[in-house]
């Protein structure tokens, strides 16, 4: 079994991915009593359309743009990149579903393998990429699989095709969609002042995808802070700003309780030029450029990297800062610091970071 089916199995009981292995159903395969009634669904029937950036997989030989049912799965992202419930219909219902985990193996930005249930795991769905392609602002998958299976009844299989990410749109309609339009802030979000918005989040598949141009940068401002040669959990992320610029976070170090990043501005698409954006200290903090983001937070539909950097495992105590992605002189991006909150009493009482005194705000 290999690790993914291995950790599928921790999520939902190994008895739920039994068709993982092959074996057959005791259920006769013509009795319609056993079988999971999935049902293709069209674009008119998602509430408000398809959301800007998705995650969508339509039949094989179906065509969305043609077909009035075409649609197998789809999952929206909110302004901030981050994953929504997933849809699928069952017979008359419509099923909402969870992201439960993704593989190790990444394609073309994406995980070749993820894993979506119910809350109440009666379905499971499994999607396995074989093959897909990067073309910019989102990645084509030319081949998949979907698996659904329900307790009790033979799994159902479909082939796929689809897409993940933005997909029709520019890098400047990208940035637009990404700016937040509600005027609440969400859970974890940001009350404050925003900043350039970027677009969600394309995870790096492995290290080699980060631009030569930029990781020379880190050998050659950064090496002190970071690990640039390094092994890390995750390879790091792309998000686009517009037409000219690519926003690159690459992980920098990792500790036992916290890891650390950095942030690089290249163009779009990446060449021979980078940037690596330091992080300002507040006024009357002297001190050498910093590059190393701890913990980072990214509010992609706000501009927003908060950081949080513990002074020991048990997170009563700490530094937390909040900066936004802005215009700097000369046509280049910079971060600038809007607070910065310093709790240096390791009383053991682990409050929130953002409720840490507050030692410098700029707005």
């Amino acid at each position: 079994m290999g690790e993914f089916w291995k950790r599928a199995a921790c999520a939902l009981g190994f008895a739920g991915l039994i068709y993982a292995s092959g074996a057959s159903s005791p259920a006769a395969a013509d009795d319609d009593a056993y079988k999971i009634p999935l049902k293709l669904f069209g674009e008119f029937e998602i509430a408000g359309g398809l959301a800007s950036c998705h995650y969508a997989l339509w039949q094989h030989n179906r065509d969305p743009g043609a077909d009035k049912y075409a649609y197998l799965f789809y999952m929206p992202f909110d302004s901030d990149g981050a994953p929504q419930p997933a849809r699928v219909e069952v017979g008359k219902n419509v099923l909402a579903l969870d992201e439960l985990l993704r593989d190790g193996e990444w394609i073309a930005g994406m995980a070749k393998n993820s894993l979506y249930a119910t809350r109440d795991r009666e379905t499971r769905v499994h999607i396995e990429v074989l093959e897909a392609e990067d073309v910019g602002n989102h990645t084509r998958i030319d081949r998949a699989t979907v698996y659904v299976v329900q307790s009790g009844k033979i799994p159902f299989q479909a082939r796929a095709r689809g897409t993940f990410g933005c997909a029709g749109l520019s890098a400047g309609d990208e940035e637009s969609a990404a700016a937040p339009a509600p005027p609440t802030v969400p859970a974890g979000g940001w009350a404050g002042p925003a900043g350039i918005p970027f677009g969600a989040p394309r995870m790096l598949a492995d290290m080699s995808e980060v631009p030569a141009a930029l990781r020379q940068t880190m050998r050659d401002y950064a090496s002190d802070d970071c690990d640039v040669d390094g092994s890390f959990a995750w390879a790091g992320a792309r998000y686009v700003v517009n037409e000219n610029y690519l926003l690159w976070e690459v992980p920098c170090t990792m500790g036992a309780y916290q890891g650390s990043s950095v942030f690089g501005v290249t163009q779009n698409p990446a060449r021979d030029w980078a940037e690596l954006l330091t992080l300002p200290n507040p006024p009357g903090l002297e001190g050498q450029q910093n590059y190393a983001a701890m913990s980072a937070d990214v509010l992609p539909g706000q501009g927003i990297i908060k950081m949080t950097a513990l002074s020991r495992g048990a997170g009563d105590c700490g530094v937390h800062q909040v900066h936004r992605l802005t215009d700097g002189p000369g046509e280049v991006l910079e971060f600038e610091l809007l607070e910065y909150r310093d709790k240096y009493d390791c009383d053991g009482n682990a409050t929130a970071p953002e409720n840490w005194p507050l030692a410098y705000q700029s707005y």
